[in-house]
């Protein structure tokens, strides 16, 4: 059988710097929603703002509350749920946070759940990131 292609996401202006923003698919119980995620393969977890849940009726706080360390050293306390998550055609379950302590206006797609299931190569001079999947 021929390995899957990879899909090819085009990096995203975000405060005038090219980043590796991605299309993801979130199911909140019966319904997925589409998110704009920054690749962040410093990041262990996926964070998502908390109102993001709130705007869904989410009860984020449900779930297992756990202190994680940002880039600048702090710690935040973040809520993480284990939901359907889908890149590309391939749909599978990873640990998603939600926290109001996040200090960037973005999202993060992080490594934990995520990479194991893809090989994913940055391409910085033509502003790609593609992921293709691995059985």
């Amino acid at each position: 059988m021929a390995a899957e292609q990879p899909t090819v996401f085009h990096y995203k202006l975000i405060a005038n710097r090219w980043s590796p923003v991605i299309s993801v698919g979130i199911r909140f119980g019966q319904t997925w929603r589409p998110f704009q995620l920054f690749l962040d393969s410093g990041a262990t977890y996926s964070i998502l703002h908390h109102d993001v849940a709130a705007d869904l009726a989410f009860e984020y706080q449900k779930g297992r509350r756990m202190l994680v360390q940002m880039g600048d050293g702090r710690m935040i306390p973040v809520f993480v749920h284990e939901l359907p998550v889908q890149i590309a055609r391939v749909r599978i379950t990873a640990p998603v946070g939600f926290s109001s302590g996040l200090g960037v206006p973005f999202d993060l797609l992080g490594r934990l759940g995520i990479f194991e299931h893809y090989r994913i190569c940055f391409h910085e001079k033509r502003r790609v990131v593609s992921f293709q999947p691995v059985g």
